[in-house]
């Protein structure tokens, strides 16, 4: 592994970021992380927050923080488990819901607008340049 190569990676992570706009979410007051959390929330049925840090590798008290921030802003609520007392299963409220629909119309917009102008076939080489990470990188 050359330094080039890592170096070339972190350019193109740091030009994909702000390409796709992943760092300011446009017209949310959401970062890129409460994003994908909600989005998590609210497809999945009922997770558990200890599932959710995994599969995003958080930092569960950094979790904590954005669970308890849904919960300030009634995006969240919490049904405690009935086979462990310790846990909670977590479910968007309709105002999480409705907020998740409004994020997910905005990305729509987002990436619309980045795939508009492009032709047909460059749209497509992106495409499967982007499937081709995701295969080589799983």
């Amino acid at each position: 592994m050359l330094p080039a190569d890592i170096a070339r990676v972190r350019h193109f992570n740091r030009f994909y970021t702000r390409a796709i706009g992943t760092l300011d979410l446009v017209g949310s007051s959401f970062t890129l992380t409460k994003a994908r959390v909600l989005y998590e929330l609210g497809h999945r049925d009922q997770p558990l927050a200890t599932e959710i840090a995994r599969d995003l590798q958080l930092d569960a008290g950094y979790l904590s923080r954005i669970l308890r921030h849904f919960e300030e802003r009634k995006l969240l609520r919490r049904t405690p488990s009935a086979t462990d007392a310790r846990r909670s299963l977590l479910e968007l409220t309709r105002t999480g819901r409705q907020e998740l629909t409004r994020l997910n119309h905005l990305t729509d917009q987002h990436v619309g607008r980045l795939l508009f102008p492009l032709t047909d076939t460059d749209r497509h080489r992106l495409l499967d340049a982007m499937q081709a990470i995701e295969e080589i990188l799983t």
